[in-house]
């Protein structure tokens, strides 16, 4: 009869330890650091309370006889990707930096084939307590700049 004999443990790579230490290290600093760098996060996702009511901006086209187009952005260049950001930063733009912005949009679309003249912002009231089934309810839109030509008029609200 032979009798088994224990494996021996295998001995771990050194280079597997280093990689699981720093990413372990990775994954506390990003925790306790509070910065969101996928995959390592803050949880500040899931932490963060959020109000009811959401406050946002929308851009739209408007071409010569005055009728209203989403901005195309899914068929503008890649140069243009970031532009819905810059949208939800134009209440804070210098006017030199809003009329930039807007002259780039237009050129931005028309080249994307939309026969834009100008571009109208609106700031976007999204209220969450609001369902419809089981998303919230459309918000309600009011328009808040519009611009081109190399002007930008603020409307009142």
């Amino acid at each position: 009869m032979s009798e088994e004999q224990p494996l021996a443990p295998a001995r771990v790579p050194v280079w597997t330890r280093a990689v699981v230490a720093v990413f372990l290290a990775a994954f506390i600093v990003c925790g306790l650091g509070g910065i969101e760098l996928w995959p390592l996060t803050g949880w500040r996702l899931f932490s963060v309370s959020r109000q009811p009511i959401d406050i946002g901006w929308s851009a739209v086209t408007v071409d010569a006889r005055g009728e209203e187009a989403p901005l195309p952005l899914g068929r503008m260049s890649i140069s243009y990707r970031g532009a819905s950001l810059l949208v939800g930063r134009f209440a804070r733009m210098k006017d030199a930096d809003r009329e930039a912005l807007c002259e780039a949009l237009v050129t931005g679309a028309n080249g994307a084939g939309a026969q834009a003249v100008s571009i109208r912002i609106y700031r976007v009231r999204l209220d969450h307590s609001i369902r419809s089934g089981k998303r919230a309810a459309p918000g309600r839109a009011t328009l808040a700049y519009e611009c081109g030509n190399g002007r930008v008029v603020s409307v009142p609200t």
